[in-house]
């Protein structure tokens, strides 16, 4: 599956929202958005993963540097609305928590 992905923002809020699956295939893409929605001098990045629908190991570290990037920017990331088979990936990992925060 194809990776979708639209950047809103809302005063310092900046939403990436994703659709398909996050793999080794997607995650470069992925990169590229987080961190531009990082660098884009929004106080929060917020990650909806509610249309994602498969993550794999790539997907979980660009989701992680993108959290390591924002702190270093004095910024904050955060996922939102993780469910079914990514939410137990991301929770099984132990990065859900981390993520959500």
């Amino acid at each position: 599956m194809t990776l979708s992905m639209s950047t809103t923002r809302d005063d310092d809020t900046c939403t990436v929202s994703i659709a398909g699956d996050v793999d080794l295939s997607t995650a470069g893409e992925l990169d590229r958005e987080v961190l531009a929605a990082v660098d884009s001098g929004a106080t929060t990045v917020v990650v909806d993963l509610a249309e994602v629908t498969f993550i794999d190991s790539a997907g979980i570290n660009t989701l992680l540097k993108g959290r390591r990037h924002a702190g270093e920017q004095g910024r904050q990331l955060r996922i939102a609305n993780a469910t079914g088979v990514v939410r137990d990936v991301l929770d099984m990992t132990g990065v859900l928590a981390h993520l959500s925060g």
